[in-house]
């Protein structure tokens, strides 16, 4: 995947989704989700990143993520995704890729996204039917909101309540709505990455060159729309480009 995918980091809040390669259970049990957590917790320490709300599930794992440099946030993943398949590679006495592709990373831009976002990562084990309540799962962040903080410090909760005192209430009422407006889940991270990379591989082109050739850009837009459900703002996101004007070209294939 070529690195202009990282450029469209416009926000200092991102959701971050890292799956096993052929969607391998590569966190199946607790020993494997205790070893991730603590990668991420060595790495927090040295690095100025703040995790606002994660949830670690048997083949992905999901991370609201605080960053003032996507460097720094990009420095974490690595360092954490490099250490955990070392470990898993020597554990399962296997080589090779542990993850699908890179890690995926969706721009947080305003507040309702921001809460959804918490509210969606929360919700993740019983959606799967894990858990009946969230509180009831050990491998997220909910109940840090609750007791004692592990990944989540007095400061991930400034970051997202402010000063207010009170912030239990919001983060009750923010767990009370059933959407996940603009917030992307796993199936849409393989099928949008997939997509861009068979397209690219398909036309022999790199990925910052395709809006110079008009044919070929709405083409893949067209593809993105249809394979992988993506919305207009996370492609506007990637292309670094209007979405209106996106709008406009995917509307002007579509009548031709």
């Amino acid at each position: 995947m070529p690195r202009l995918a990282r450029k469209y980091l416009e926000t200092s809040y991102c959701h971050v989704i890292v799956q096993g390669i052929n969607r391998e259970y590569i966190f199946k049990d607790d020993n494997l989700k205790d070893a991730y957590k603590n990668f991420l917790k060595k790495n927090l320490n040295e690095i100025n990143v703040y995790i606002l709300s994660y949830c670690i599930m048997d083949n992905h794992a999901h991370l609201l993520i605080y960053s003032n440099k996507p460097e720094e946030m990009a420095k974490l993943m690595h360092k954490t995704n490099c250490s955990y398949a070392k470990l898993y590679n020597k554990i399962n006495n296997r080589v090779g890729y542990v993850y699908r592709g890179r890690y995926y990373v969706q721009p947080i831009i305003d507040e309702s996204q921001l809460f959804n976002c918490v509210a969606y990562i929360h919700k993740n084990p019983v959606n799967a039917n894990l858990v009946k309540r969230m509180q009831e799962y050990r491998y997220s962040s909910f109940n840090e909101f609750y007791g004692q903080k592990d990944l989540i410090s007095d400061n991930s909760i400034k970051l997202l309540f402010g000063s207010n005192k009170n912030y239990h209430e919001i983060f009750k009422v923010i767990h009370k709505t059933e959407t996940m407006d603009n917030i992307a889940d796993i199936s849409v991270q393989s099928n949008y990455q997939t997509v861009i990379e068979n397209f690219i591989r398909k036309n022999n082109i790199k990925l910052e060159n395709i809006p110079n050739n008009e044919k070929l850009f709405s083409t893949l837009l067209l593809q993105l729309r249809h394979d992988s459900k993506i919305s207009l703002r996370d492609m506007s996101k990637i292309f670094n480009i209007n979405k209106d004007r996106l709008n406009k070209i995917i509307n002007k294939s579509l009548s031709e």
